[in-house]
């Protein structure tokens, strides 16, 4: 299938080959391909024929200095590997310069925002709200912002579930476009099942409910993008009076982590046995990927200092 967005460049043959490679190796190879297409572009504009210079793609790196550290280094390591490959597969390029610095590291981005419920709750209302009231578009960034509040799944996993990975019967919902491949089956709540129903009946969806077509969809009948749920998101936290930091869709995913955790220590139950299902729950390789995200957060440290004093106000009474 020929992409959306093909590659325009006297590099592109190498693009392409370089691109279905990483294909070939199991990698979705996606955003990557997006930051690549930055590239093809500025040469078609800048380089539109062999050879590329040292001094065009130092100029290149320098219109990248806009982004943020993490992003900048991502886009870089894109390049650099395309590049890379091109060349030795007897593109004229120049010697490539160093490649830059990755970020310090004592960098970090933001920190995740973690909304209380009571939040999540306007963020929703607000998402409701968006204009044209009553039309998909609310719908949809509401009934996507829900789901991953409600089980921490990506936003690209969301955005990929089909109509026929909602088994409603039985309260369950298979990610078959997991990171790395991976599929994993997740039950949900009665409640989220029940609001996925109702977005599939609204009256401004009417598109085809066979199991291969998307579940979430845009104003345009088709697979809702990202952008548009991004766009959605920010709008939505307009409304609610969220803006201080402003959260973001990862964010989400953020906080079913630490909220589910926050629970697990106020029933007193042992968190560490109940780690590995939640990152099994999420999706992620390893446990340690998910303590990541627990990691210097109040909420998990007011409650780790409250199981702390509950243990030394016990052992305060034994000594007495």
């Amino acid at each position: 299938m020929t992409p959306r967005h093909p590659f325009t460049s006297w590099l592109a043959s190498h693009f392409d080959h370089f691109v279905a490679l990483r294909n070939a190796c199991g990698a979705k190879y996606v955003s990557q391909r997006r930051l690549l297409l930055a590239l093809d572009r500025y040469l078609s504009q800048h380089a539109p024929g062999p050879p590329l210079r040292r001094e065009t793609l130092q100029r290149y790196l320098a219109s990248l200095d806009r982004l943020t550290p993490r992003a900048r280094d991502n886009a870089i390591s894109v390049v650099w590997s395309a590049l890379r490959h091109a060349q030795a597969h007897g593109a004229a390029i120049e010697p490539l310069p160093p490649r830059p610095a990755h970020p310090p590291a004592g960098w970090r981005q933001r920190p995740a925002r973690i909304l209380e419920p009571q939040e999540m709750s306007r963020l929703i209302r607000g998402a409701r709200q968006l204009p044209p009231r009553g039309q998909l578009r609310a719908a949809t960034t509401a009934t996507v912002i829900g789901l991953l509040s409600a089980t921490g799944i990506r936003i690209g996993e969301a955005l990929a579930i089909d109509i026929g990975d909602l088994d409603p019967d039985d309260g369950i919902l298979t990610i078959r476009s997991g990171k790395f491949g991976k599929r994993r089956a997740l039950p949900l709540l009665s409640s989220t099942t029940r609001a996925l129903l109702r977005y599939l009946d609204h009256p401004a969806r009417r598109v085809a409910k066979t199991a291969s077509a998307p579940l979430f969809v845009s104003c345009l009948r088709r697979r809702v993008a990202h952008a548009t749920v991004t766009q959605g998101l920010y709008d939505a936290s307009q409304i609610a009076g969220i803006t201080q930091p402003r959260p973001r869709l990862h964010d989400l995913r953020h906080t079913f982590a630490v909220q589910r955790v926050a629970a697990w220590y106020r029933e007193g139950r042992e968190v560490n046995r109940l780690l590995p299902a939640l990152s099994t729950y999420l999706g992620h390789v390893s446990v340690q990927n998910t303590r990541r995200y627990l990691t210097q957060n109040g909420v998990l440290l007011e409650q780790a200092a409250s199981r702390f004093e509950t243990s030394t106000r016990a052992l305060d009474e034994v000594r007495s």
